[in-house]
């Protein structure tokens, strides 16, 4: 398992956005770097794509570097049970996306305080949910 990985914080507008710079410009922008892997973003531009996952790995691959975690921002915070169930699915989703990239960990940005919505609420609604995404995450490798 890596020790170090990269994430492109400063770039996330031009790699989710604006498509100023691709994910394959990114990643022989940061390989060159003395780290042992690039952690993933699932919003980069490319990702909704599927056959890119493996496209994408093997570039990291064949720079000697490996993707160990994919980074996510489902809302398993909103008040609205149906939302947070298809937010579970996303989830789901991205939890492939990290085993197909060869990484081992999901990296879940879990949501926000909303007014209205009392702190335990919040923390109880984001638990569940991500307990819901525990059996899928170990039949993927990815806890």
């Amino acid at each position: 398992m890596p020790k170090l990985a990269a994430f492109p914080k400063a770039f996330m507008q031009a790699l989710c956005k604006d498509g100023t710079m691709t994910v394959s410009e990114w990643i022989r922008l940061a390989t060159p770097l003395d780290v042992d892997g690039l952690e993933w973003y699932a919003g980069f531009i490319g990702m909704e794509d599927e056959r890119n996952w493996l496209r994408f790995r093997n570039e990291v691959e064949q720079h000697g570097k490996v993707i160990p975690m994919l980074c996510c921002s489902p809302d398993f915070t909103h008040p609205d049970k149906k939302f947070r169930e298809a937010q579970i699915t996303r989830q789901k989703l991205w939890i492939r996306m990290t085993a197909a990239l060869g990484g081992s960990y999901c990296r879940v940005l879990s949501g926000q305080r909303r007014e209205g919505l009392s702190l335990e609420e919040g923390l109880q609604y984001a638990a569940e949910c991500i307990e819901a995404c525990i059996p899928f995450a170990q039949d993927h490798g990815c806890l």
